[in-house]
């Protein structure tokens, strides 16, 4: 009967180490935009996982685009949108 209880005992532990893990994953969609950010489970704030702002979060998106194009950043739009190419005058 010991055999049998630590047995179950141990199935238990990998299903409820299963269950967290599950659960853990499930807490973010990871769906990020372009600039590698998404907006939090409220709705409103704005988070970052790549690029250069990764880890910073904002109380907006716009909240982001305001420091995106103040600062000194290369990258004004998303890798997936980048802006057109200027055409050359020839003179």
């Amino acid at each position: 009967m010991t055999k049998l209880f630590a047995t179950l005992r141990q199935v238990a532990l990998v299903v409820g180490i299963f269950f967290w893990l599950g659960s853990a994953a499930g807490a973010h969609s990871g769906i990020t935009d372009g600039y590698g950010c998404h907006r939090g489970a409220d709705k409103v704030s704005y988070h970052c996982h790549q690029g250069q702002f990764a880890g910073r979060t904002f109380k907006s998106k716009e909240e982001f685009l305001r420091q995106l194009r103040g600062g000194k950043s290369e990258q004004l739009s998303p890798k997936n949108n980048p802006p057109p190419a200027q055409k050359k005058i020839d003179e």
